[in-house]
């Protein structure tokens, strides 16, 4: 029997307009693309505006707080990549974009945003013991996997299905096999099957396997 402990370590994206890039016109609009119904933190989409004032600029609030200010092309369309984030729970936020020529020319579009978390239990116990996976926010895919990382060695664990547009599971996995190697093992979750560090919508665990 190994003992073992289990922290968390999760990075979450502040929110963020990029600059745009030309968009094609029409009617006038504030759309998003891809289009959900929901949106893990730290996912980037693309705001998309149609019908401004040509050759001039858009700013851009989210629920009146500025985020900052897109150029909008001879067309009247502007794009912008808008980096979510939401630290607990969900949230719809009203984004409007206002013509900075013509201030009564306005645009809104609400986008719902979940936090991403996976939560194990039991927190303690040897490293083969089931553990009850409760995860939400994972909207990149419809699969979770977790990626069991140590040293040079990764396992891939397909988790379960999400479900709900929110991408929500709740089931049962061994994510250590019973003999796991002493020392730190981090298990990153996320919705691909091959192993990435830096996968923008994630959560990470690490666990430690010591001796008895």
């Amino acid at each position: 029997m190994y003992p073992l402990g289990m922290t968390r370590s999760l990075a979450v994206a502040a929110s963020l307009v990029v600059l745009s890039v030309p968009a094609t016109a029409s009617a006038a609009s504030l759309t998003v693309s891809p289009e959900k119904r929901c949106y893990s933190s730290g996912e980037t989409v693309n705001l998309n505006g149609a019908d401004f004032t040509p050759d001039g600029s858009a700013t851009i609030t989210r629920d009146g707080t500025l985020l900052g200010s897109l150029t909008v092309f001879p067309n009247g369309g502007f794009a912008g990549a808008l980096t979510l984030a939401q630290n607990s729970g969900k949230r719809t936020k009203t984004y409007t974009a206002t013509d900075d020529a013509n201030p009564t020319l306005t645009a809104s579009t609400q986008i719902t945003v979940s936090s991403v978390r996976v939560s194990l239990a039991p927190a303690s116990g040897p490293p083969g013991r089931l553990m009850s996976i409760r995860a939400h926010g994972f909207t990149t895919g419809r699969t979770l996997w977790a990626h069991v990382i140590k040293g040079t060695s990764k396992r891939n664990l397909k988790i379960g299905a999400l479900r709900r547009a929110c991408g929500r599971i709740r089931t049962s996995r061994r994510l250590l096999p019973r003999n796991a190697a002493v020392g730190v093992h981090t298990i990153q979750f996320d919705t691909f099957r091959r192993y990435k560090r830096k996968r923008p919508v994630r959560d990470r665990y690490t666990i430690t396997v010591t001796r008895a």
